[in-house]
């Protein structure tokens, strides 16, 4: 199976070496040189040239080039794993299996951005870590796996998003080679 992989965020960084420790056929990489929103971005770039694959900075992930540029990869499947933007229909439609995205919250509760912190906030008593079917809505698509967790009262945003990152891990260990 090729898989394309959308990221800039440093649990893009971790899925993708996970993916590599896999040995799954990472075929191109998106991701950002720079983020002005993401407190913990991250540049894949690095972890492409260690490992070999292919990569591209794109600040329009949606652009005819960057299109063509993953269309040219023919990935099965397109992971988009910490993207702070909406990915359009030509490219949800690039790969015959889809593009599966990740979301930090018990879906279809606490859609949109810093679920984490909104959990926090809300007092909620738990959250969840979500891989899903990306569509054209936001955080809207169907559930490919969820593990739901405590918030525990020691949380803060810093250890809920280490321990729900520990989670998704384990998840994709278990639903990629589904």
């Amino acid at each position: 199976m090729k898989i394309a992989f959308i990221g800039t965020i440093e649990f893009s960084r971790q899925a993708l070496e996970l993916l590599i420790e896999m040995k799954q056929d990472v075929v191109g990489v998106c991701t950002l040189k720079e983020s002005p929103f993401n407190a913990d971005h991250c540049d894949l770039s690095e972890t492409c040239q260690k490992h070999n694959i292919s990569w591209t900075y794109t600040p329009n992930i949606n652009s005819e080039e960057t299109i063509k540029w993953l269309a040219g990869k023919n990935p099965d499947v397109i992971f988009c794993f910490g993207w702070s933007r909406m990915l359009g229909k030509r490219l949800l439609n690039l790969a015959p299996m889809g593009v599966i995205g990740f979301h930090p919250a018990a879906l279809p509760a606490n859609r949109g951005r810093h679920p984490l912190i909104w959990a926090l906030v809300l007092g909620l008593r738990e959250t969840a870590s979500t891989f899903f079917f990306m569509d054209e809505g936001s955080d809207s698509g169907d559930i490919l796996s969820q593990q739901k967790m405590e918030i525990l009262d020691k949380d803060d945003a810093t250890t809920l998003y280490k321990r729900v990152a520990v989670c998704a891990l384990d998840q994709i260990k278990t639903f990629v080679p589904q």
